[in-house]
């Protein structure tokens, strides 16, 4: 049983000498998080670079885990996750010296068996979220290592008593190799054999199998797929994360927003934006690490003054902090 700073409650394969699964622990603080290694941090392999092997997360190629009964506890929210990078980019049409991300999306699914209906599948990240993947002759903006991207879940949906099969896959239909689709991050299992815990399906055309029987079709006794389930204690009182500081200046055509983001364990951070403090629509890139400073594009920056912009940080688990909304002023006359 391994705790790591996110109280990793590790549903390792099998136990080797008995067949028995891991025993799992929670805590009345920190998320507990199941997944087929001991640690979220040990699946370093493909989608931070070298070798993508293949593991592309596309339209015709699904990855499906088979996680233990989540463990008894008291939790107040449920998230299913997967480690996603190198999403690909191409010339721009009209500047071609320019890259522009490859537009798709990326969902999950969990269930009691492996088969998933529409409810049971969530929208996880679009590809201009994910890092992108690095180009020797060209530049890219945004490439780096591969992120853990969560999608809350009605809590209902987990299995305290049976397995819980988690699915990924794209329902972009131009996600059919690797060289347009992002890649999944996997990792070594450290006792391959036994039962057999993950499965490829390259069946499915962009959705999950409705039918168990045509589900688990490839079998991955040697490498474990980057997906997991994160289950989040009620929260204190007060709010866990608080967001200050916020300022808003224009550079030329672009805006740059500062915001400072405070509370343990904040995971990342955006800028929104509304018209009418009503509806607020993300304008910026997912930032995860400190200093909380975005780069508005023209096409992004609420020009409209009257317009509204504000910043937005959330922790590891799921808790939000908002700052006071900032009107874009008007010229004077």
């Amino acid at each position: 049983m391994i705790i790591s700073h996110v109280a990793v409650a590790a549903a390792l394969l099998a136990s080797a000498a008995d067949g028995l699964p891991a025993t799992l622990s929670t805590s009345s603080i920190v998320p507990t998080i199941v997944s087929l290694a001991p640690s979220v941090h040990e699946y370093e392999r493909f989608a931070d670079g070298g070798p993508d092997a293949n593991w592309y997360v596309g339209f015709n190629n699904a990855w499906i885990v088979k996680l233990p009964p989540a463990p008894a506890g008291e939790f107040a929210h449920a998230f299913i996750g997967a480690k996603l990078g190198r999403a690909k980019t191409r010339p721009m049409r009209d500047k071609p010296w320019l890259r522009e991300t490859i537009p798709g999306k990326v969902y999950a699914g969990v269930s009691a068996t492996p088969a998933w209906t529409s409810e049971q599948s969530f929208f996880l990240a679009e590809t201009h979220d994910i890092p992108a993947e690095p180009d020797p002759q060209a530049r890219v903006d945004g490439a780096g290592a591969g992120e853990w991207f969560w999608a809350e879940v009605p809590l209902a949906q987990i299995s305290f008593s049976a397995p819980n099969y988690l699915i990924v896959w794209s329902p972009t239909n131009y996600f059919t190799k690797a060289s347009s689709a992002p890649i999944l991050a996997a990792t070594d299992l450290e006792a391959p054999g036994g039962e057999t815990r993950a499965w490829l399906n390259r069946s499915v055309q962009g959705v999950p199998p409705r039918s168990k029987g045509a589900s688990l079709e490839t079998p991955l006794n040697t490498l474990a797929p980057a997906i997991a389930i994160k289950l989040v204690p009620p929260g204190p009182d007060e709010p866990a994360v608080s967001v200050a500081d916020f300022s808003a200046a224009r550079a030329g055509k672009r805006v740059i927003v500062r915001f400072s983001a405070a509370g343990e364990d904040v995971a990342e951070a955006w800028v929104e934006a509304s018209r009418d403090q009503l509806e607020w629509q993300r304008v910026s890139r997912l930032q995860r690490k400190p200093p909380y400073m975005f780069s508005l594009s023209p096409e992004k920056a609420p020009s409209p003054p009257g317009s509204y912009l504000r910043g937005v940080a959330r922790d590891i688990s799921g808790a939000l902090g908002i700052s006071e909304p900032y009107m874009i002023p008007y010229e004077p006359r």
